[in-house]
């Protein structure tokens, strides 16, 4: 291969390192461990919906009508992008799923009660299946499986989905993103961040899907450490 010369190399060396650094990829597969709470916003991408499992779009609701919906994880995996999308956010716990979640497992409440049920059996009755249930009743069985999820945590201690899947799922994390100014927004993985919180753990395991422009433009370290 023939060798070719750097073309940003006659930029002055501020410019320089800033150029690269902009240019520097961050590996989608890359597994950092942070403390739930400093995930302390949501981000609004857009005002439209939220991105089901099963790779469909369905509405999940949020405070304001506001509608949640995060960053691909495969399409935007790794981006830097730059404009407003940091700043559109909404706090994690006025988050209905969070809300939802808290209601049941801290103040005791049944699933039923919760808004965030019935908001996913809105979705159900009006022909838009959300994770694979296409009625009540398996939308149900879901969230047992979320109440064995929970109890499991506050057994045994929160696990990658590495550990559980054997490492074949590798987009399988709390998905994040980092705003210019450093602070970590949550993308996806809803349930096992809720849960979490819920419990106090100290850490987990996550992915970051997007950074922001300006954050990569004025930081040399890959992460905000703090």
């Amino acid at each position: 291969m023939e060798w070719q010369a750097d073309p940003h190399a006659h930029l002055p060396l501020k410019e320089w390192k800033r150029t690269k650094r902009l240019q520097r990829p961050a590996d989608p597969f890359t597994i950092r461990h942070v403390d739930p709470d400093r995930i302390e916003h949501v981000t609004v991408y857009t005002d439209t919906v939220d991105k089901a499992q099963d790779g469909e779009r369905h509405p999940v609701f949020t405070p304001l009508n506001t509608r949640f919906a995060g960053f691909f994880q495969t399409a935007r995996a790794g981006a830097v992008l730059r404009g407003e999308w940091d700043r559109r956010s909404i706090p994690f716990d006025e988050y209905i799923p969070y809300v939802g979640l808290r209601r049941h497992f801290a103040d005791g409440v049944d699933w039923e009660a919760t808004q965030y049920y019935q908001n996913i059996i809105d979705c159900i009755t009006n022909g838009a299946p959300l994770w694979g249930c296409e009625t009540e009743a398996e939308f149900r069985e879901r969230c047992e499986e979320l109440d064995r999820l929970y109890d499991r945590i506050d057994r045994e201690g929160y696990r990658s989905a590495g550990e559980l899947r054997d490492g074949k799922l590798q987009y399988d994390e709390v998905a994040i993103n980092v705003g210019r100014d450093g602070h970590l927004l949550f993308n996806d993985g809803k349930h096992r961040l809720s849960m979490a919180k819920l419990l106090n753990v100290d850490t987990v395991p996550v992915r970051v899907i997007v950074r922001h422009q300006e954050w990569v433009a004025g930081s040399d370290p890959e992460f905000p450490s703090t």
